[in-house]
């Protein structure tokens, strides 16, 4: 099994797609069982392969993907961010707090912290730099607040963990919603304190007529979140279902309210969503396998053992996890994350009697740092082109941002009903 770790870590390091390196790091383990006296059949790849893809809930990870183009395309983050800039704008940290509402609001739409870095870095990145923020300070907000796109639902991490362990996802997108507004607010609170010890200037006053105007235009941006999760939640649509929803209501927004469509957007919206799904169901099948051999060998229940035998204290045991997945964070990304942890992780969570819906949001945030953090921090990449920055002063401007997310890490870690009482109180 170490052998097989090894092996797919190291093709992963040496930049091999990662359901290649997951589907040859397993043909190998078979290859070696064969010079033992139970060997595996080879039929188990192409098995699992079919077995790990045959999944109703996964039919929304395309949708979502697809229903976040169309809003991207269809003219939905200029309207967010001049309806958040009437809201927040006139606050110490201006431009900065501005940042982080948008992508709070993203995230009930798109589902992805990548694209909404992308999203809202074009508009606001520039609009920061003209406003004589520090470059790097720009793109550090930007790809800080952009990790909350997961964590608020709809979530496309909480849709394939959901997937993969039998986890109600309507009660996984519910845990996942107060967290993220936590996450918000720890980085509402960092830019204000860096905006107020740089001594920065308001940029600009409160206008309630701005703020009713924007509204008006945004109104109809702002419902999608609550069409999403409300179909969910009133039992009118399953997850997959909601995620149509989410696909109908982007095209209404974009085509006959905002009327900002054009036949190359939304060729290329189609494009971009079923490049990124071909990715993650190649990935998927790979990791199916992985998870077979996982379970075939015990490793969840061992690894619970291993831990039960330095403490049985959930809590500490939490913790202990959580580190592993934050020093994991640096060589790898969430989606191999999710795929080589869930199923080892997964057994060690319910031996121990921690609740699986509050160590799945755990779990998500925790892993949207890798996306802050160099060698391969996809949001840092992001943020860097776009501001035309280096890697090393971006780096160094994340920093007070990422300690605001650890704290919150830490308190969604020894605070459970954070999680927790919002799928209890809606869902029983």
């Amino acid at each position: 099994m170490i052998l097989l770790f090894g092996m797919m870590l190291v093709f992963i390091l040496l930049g091999m797609e990662l359901g290649v390196a997951m589907g040859l790091s397993g043909m190998v383990y078979i290859l070696v069982s064969w010079l033992g006296p139970s060997p595996i059949p080879f039929s188990i790849i192409p098995q699992n392969f079919v077995y790990g893809l045959d999944s109703f809930p996964l039919l929304a990870v395309p949708l979502f993907m697809l229903a976040g183009e169309l809003m991207e395309k269809g003219g939905v983050t200029a309207r967010l961010v001049r309806f958040a800039r009437a809201l927040v704008g006139h606050i110490t940290g201006g431009l900065a707090n501005v940042s982080v509402v948008v992508n709070m609001i993203m995230a009930g739409m798109s589902g992805s912290s990548v694209a909404d870095a992308a999203a809202t870095g074009t508009i606001l990145i520039p609009a920061m730099k003209k406003a004589k923020y520090p470059p790097e300070m720009a793109a550090a907000v930007i790809a800080s607040s952009a990790t909350i796109g997961p964590i608020i639902p709809p979530s496309i991490p909480l849709v394939l963990i959901g997937s993969m362990t039998g986890v109600s996802i309507g009660r996984l997108f519910l845990g996942g919603a107060v967290p993220g507004f936590l996450m918000g607010i720890m980085l509402l609170i960092t830019t204000y304190l860096i905006a107020r010890k740089r001594k920065m200037v308001k940029e600009s006053t409160f206008e309630v007529k701005e703020l009713l105007l924007s509204t008006r235009d945004a109104v109809l941006c702002l419902l999608m979140p609550v069409v999403v999760l409300g179909t969910m939640i009133l039992g009118i649509a399953t997850p997959t279902e909601a995620a149509g929803i989410a696909v109908a209501y982007a095209l209404f927004l974009g085509g006959a309210v905002y009327r900002e469509f054009t036949w190359p957007s939304l060729l290329e919206a189609l494009k971009n969503s079923a490049v990124t799904t071909a990715s993650i169901t190649f990935t998927i099948a790979g990791a199916s396998v992985i998870g077979w051999v996982a379970t075939a060998e015990q490793i969840g229940p061992k690894l619970a053992q291993t831990f039960l035998a330095i403490t049985d204290n959930p809590l500490l045991i939490m913790f202990m996890i959580n580190f592993l997945i934050l020093l994991l964070g640096f060589p790898l990304e969430p989606l191999p994350m999710i795929m080589m942890l869930i199923p080892i992780l997964m057994p060690v969570v319910k031996q121990l009697g921690i609740d699986p819906v509050h160590f799945i949001v755990v779990f998500t945030v925790n892993i949207q740092l890798a996306l802050l953090t160099p060698p391969v921090g996809a949001n840092l990449f992001v943020v860097t082109a776009i501001s035309k920055s280096t890697i090393l002063d971006v780096s160094r401007a994340l920093l007070p941002f990422l300690l605001a997310l650890l704290v919150a890490l830490v308190i969604l870690i020894v605070y459970p009903p954070i999680t927790l009482w919002l799928p209890k109180a809606l869902m029983g």
